[in-house]
């Protein structure tokens, strides 16, 4: 039938579509139109271009066709091209005669009633196989008991007691026939597929008297004589050889033709001729690949069995290892190096159907596919092993983690101590074997693993994973004294994280912690590590005086860059800067985890002492090495928080804000995830100046309100809790003191002159809070002084603002906030008319920040601030301070804060100099319009000339 001149002619009498409908007789309307009708819409266009198709989807398409046809009143004729071979399958149908007539002859016969004995021969890819599993469907489908028979190698389906060292030959004989009798079923029809390397009981075949024989004669012969009346058989052999006398009929088989096998696969995939014809020659017109590949590629999830074939059996075996080593994530993908290194070669030199079996996904990695997750339970112990052992030949720096669980596997643990031992951070990927190292036979170690996974965790703050708790209790199990005293110790320092204080001290007053041996290896360790937690216990009470006596015994020096970590942690509470920065910088790059977290400690510090480019380097860094060190989310958060306020410092709040949302994403308020209250609270908080530096006062007063609700509701960390409630409600006064003023809380920043509501409650706010008792301790000490520096910027009395100033000063420690202080001060002498003494703050916080030492200018919002305050008190100077203030902006460091230092100077000179408007014509180049104040056309006109400047205009 010309398919293509039946489809357009019913086109031209088929009615058009209605609006936003399909186009009945439409190529896509057809493939749905078949798909509807069980046939394969990937063949109709091979049908109507090329006539090449199975008959039951060309049925289907005429079937389709004469509908239409009857629609506008036309017939089509039937034919023979048409018509449906229900007894012969698709795959049966285009591949080959002898095939159709062995599958039409032996299932006739079953169904008639008789016992067909029919044998089949080929070479491998004829399609034994394939015509075996269609019989095995048909005549399951007709209720017909089956037996499927595997009589290849060292046969399994047969064995054969009784045969060994001094038996003669015939007696093995007569043992092999009794084997292959006893497998014969009673009733049904029996399917045998023999190779002609068959062994049985580890002899080859043998006819009675003991000659040898050729397997697929002995199978042929002994089946035939003792299958029992009404059992059909069907036998598969490879060769003619000694079948020359077997009474039954012989069928040669055929691989398929290059034109079978390209029809085949261009009706089944629908693919172009010059495809199949590539998948043609790289398969051999093997049909047991074949039809395996158009399994696999249409997507059947039954695709027989794919272990018989020796391409798809190694991608079985090696995807059963590689599902094995993948414990972090089983429905991640495998990275593309992985799977070169199980397979022993590139995946993309397997043949196409085994290819079939892994599917890339786009970023290079590879997914398995339905079929051989299904498949490769069954894969077997030794050919596992295999596969991992070459994982465990690789040297690739990435497959690190899938190294170990292959050793793990194996069961080599001493290997695993020793990789694990060689490069620390690898302690990361032990959590996931926990349960293998939990079974490990060898008890020092399994112990050695299990205090590299307790240090893993401990090392990410992740003292509630039950990896770490089931590790901790595995080694206060341990028949050892320094064991188990190391145990405690961490188990103290699981305490302390979590807030319970009393029983971290317990722990370490137990006797195995207090009558440890020092001179064991375990006991030098646990030695070390209760010295560092007996420093934070001091820490966390304000004695920095004992915290740094801990911290600098010798006996911690055996506790490496973690003891260098404490000791700047305890160097920079206790106001020992440079100290603090040679311990921080001290800790090695090798300790990933543990040199991003001094970065982050470092950039904290430089942010607190004026450096905020600095800091903002700093934690940068920090957060990059977090996440090549697979630190935690909760952890990198807090490093991106901090960034963030570090841009804010540098005039920069909208990247600030970007860089904040990046932190909430890390960790997400899902349930399911059990996210840390207390960091999100830390987030939202952290977000309140940066919108009050975008001047978005009601968003950030909803932050904190969040903030708060989330401590509200936590239980664990009291004292941590504690203070992020109090930082965050110094945080809301802050959006009252903002709104109040009317400005961004961006330097410079003036006190008001006179009263408003919300300044009122910033008020209420900082005094309940500065009043309150609070525990000691440095942070306390810092939030404090930033709370009385905030109240002075909220009283419009300038006496008061003057007196919580000089409670900040009472509590500088470093130049950078005694600058901070003074400028506040000079601020609030400035609106109590005390110029002279204003002056004389600002000069000496100018000094101070010269002091400010590190890479990178000092806190630029507090050099614009300094710019504001003397061009204030100067401001009677006219055109010479405005002219001088320019210059001092012309640094780039300053220019993200000359829009709040113009309005202020302008503002400063309508309220102090008797003819601003003459000042602000004479200093402004070009017309200034007389519709604006002159602080408004000073403002607007400094505002534009930087954006020009900025931009490369003139």
């Amino acid at each position: 039938m010309d398919w293509k001149s039946v489809l357009a002619d019913l086109r031209r009498h088929l009615p058009p579509p209605a609006s936003g409908r399909q186009q009945r007789g439409s190529l896509r309307w057809l493939e749905a139109e078949m798909r509807g009708r069980g046939a394969n819409p990937a063949a109709l266009r091979n049908i109507v271009y090329r006539d090449i198709g199975t008959a039951r989807d060309k049925a289907a398409l005429h079937g389709i066709l004469s509908d239409l046809a009857r629609e506008t009143g036309r017939d089509l004729p039937a034919g023979d091209a048409v018509a449906v071979s229900a007894a012969v399958p698709d795959t049966l149908e285009l591949l080959g005669r002898s095939k159709k007539r062995a599958y039409k002859q032996f299932l006739a016969g079953v169904r008639a009633g008789r016992a067909p004995r029919l044998i089949v021969t080929g070479r491998a890819g004829a399609g034994k196989t394939v015509l075996l599993d269609h019989l095995d469907r048909a005549l399951r489908t007709a209720d017909v008991a089956v037996t499927r028979l595997l009589l290849s190698g060292d046969a399994t389906d047969v064995s054969t007691p009784g045969t060994g060292r001094g038996s003669s030959y015939a007696e093995i004989a007569q043992a092999q026939v009794d084997a292959l009798r006893v497998a014969l079923p009673a009733a049904g029809a029996v399917l045998i597929r023999v190779t002609d390397d068959l062994q049985i009981g580890g002899h080859p075949p043998r006819h009675v008297d003991g000659t040898p024989a050729s397997p697929a004669g002995w199978v042929a012969a002994t089946v035939l004589t003792h299958l029992r009346p009404g059992v059909a058989a069907l036998i598969a052999t490879e060769s003619r050889r000694g079948l020359q006398d077997v009474p039954a009929e012989v069928i040669d088989l055929r691989p398929p033709s290059s034109a079978e096998a390209r029809t085949y696969l261009m009706t089944t995939l629908g693919i172009a001729r010059h495809e199949a014809d590539t998948l043609v020659r790289e398969t051999g017109r093997h049909l047991d690949r074949l039809t395996l590949l158009v399994s696999l590629r249409s997507g059947d999830t039954d695709a027989g069995n794919i272990r018989s074939d020796p391409d798809t059996r190694r991608v079985v075996e090696a995807g059963a290892a590689l599902n094995a080593v993948n414990l972090r994530d089983p429905h991640a993908a495998w990275p593309a190096a992985l799977v070169t290194a199980a397979l022993g070669t590139d995946p993309q030199g397997l043949p196409p159907h085994a290819r079939a079996l892994l599917r890339p996904v786009d970023d290079g990695g590879v997914h398995p596919t339905p079929v051989l997750r299904a498949a490769w339970d069954a894969a077997g112990r030794p050919e596992t092993d295999a596969v991992h052992a070459r994982i465990v030949a690789t040297t690739e720096p990435a497959l690190a983690a899938y190294r170990l669980a292959a050793l793990a596997h194996l069961g080599d643990w001493a290997a695993v101590c020793a990789a694990v031992q060689a490069h620390p951070d690898d302690a990361r990927h032990l959590p996931p074997l926990w349960p293998l190292i939990r079974r490990a036979g060898s008890l020092p170690e399994r112990e050695q693993l299990a205090r590299a996974v307790v240090m893993h965790h401990a090392g990410r703050g992740e003292y509630r994973e039950p990896a770490l708790r089931d590790a901790l209790f595995t080694l206060m199990e341990s028949p050892r004294d320094p064991v188990r005293a190391w145990a405690r110790v961490k188990l103290a320092e699981s305490s302390l994280e979590i807030g319970m204080v009393d029983s971290a001290r317990r722990q370490l007053e137990h006797p195995d912690v207090v009558g440890m041996d020092a001179r064991d290896p375990w006991g030098v360790a646990a030695q070390a590590d209760a010295l560092l937690v007996h420093a934070a216990l001091a820490r966390w009470e304000g004695d920095l005086d004992a915290a740094t006596r801990a911290v600098s015994d010798p006996r911690t020096a055996v506790g490496g860059p973690r003891a260098l970590l404490w000791r700047g942690l305890i160097a920079k509470d206790a106001g020992r800067w440079d100290d603090a920065l040679v311990a921080l910088q001290g800790v090695p790059v090798s300790s990933p985890l543990l040199s991003a977290r001094a970065r982050y400690q470092e950039g904290d510090l430089r942010l607190r002492l004026g450096q905020p480019q600095a800091a903002l380097d700093a934690l940068l860094d920090a957060a990059a090495r977090l996440d090549a060190a697979g630190g935690s989310a909760e952890e990198a958060s807090r490093v991106l928080a901090r960034s963030a306020t570090a841009l804010r410092r540098l005039g920069r709040p909208a990247e600030g804000l970007s860089q904040l949302g990046q932190a909430l994403e890390r960790v997400p308020d899902d349930p399911r995830r059990r996210p840390d209250r207390v960091v999100r609270a830390r987030l939202h908080s952290e977000g309140v100046p940066i919108l009050l530096a975008l001047n978005r006062p009601d968003d950030a007063m909803a932050e904190a309100a969040r903030a708060l609700s989330l401590l509200e509701r936590n239980e664990a960390r009291p004292a941590e809790t504690r203070y992020r409630e109090r930082r965050t409600r110094y945080r809301l006064a802050l959006a009252y003191l903002t709104r109040g003023l009317g400005v961004p809380y961006l330097p410079p920043l003036g006190g008001p002159h006179r009263d408003h509501p919300d300044l009122a409650q910033a008020r209420t706010l900082l005094d309940a809070l500065i009043h309150a008792q609070t525990p000691g301790g440095d942070r306390e000490t810092i939030l404090t002084f930033d709370m009385h520096l905030s109240r002075a910027l909220a009283d419009p009395d300038s006496a008061a603002a003057l007196a919580s100033t000089e409670a900040a000063l009472a509590l500088t420690r470093h130049p950078y906030e005694e600058a901070q202080a003074r400028s506040q001060r000079a601020e609030a002498r400035l609106r109590a008319g005390q110029v002279e003494a204003a002056l004389a703050d600002i000069n000496r916080a100018h000094a101070l920040l010269r002091r400010v030492q590190g890479p990178g200018a000092p806190d630029p919002g507090l050099c614009a601030q300094l710019v504001t305050l003397e061009a204030r008190a100067t401001i009677g100077e006219g055109v010479a301070t405005l002219t001088w203030v320019r210059g001092a902006l012309d640094d780039p460091a300053l220019r993200p804060f000359q829009a709040g230092v113009w309005r202020d100077i302008g503002a400063a000179l309508e309220a102090n100099h008797p003819d601003a408007a003459s000042v602000v014509r004479a200093f402004v180049p070009g017309p200034v319009p007389e519709a604006l104040r002159p602080a408004d056309a000073l403002r607007v006109a400094m505002t534009a000339a930087g954006s020009s400047t900025r931009t490369g205009r003139s």
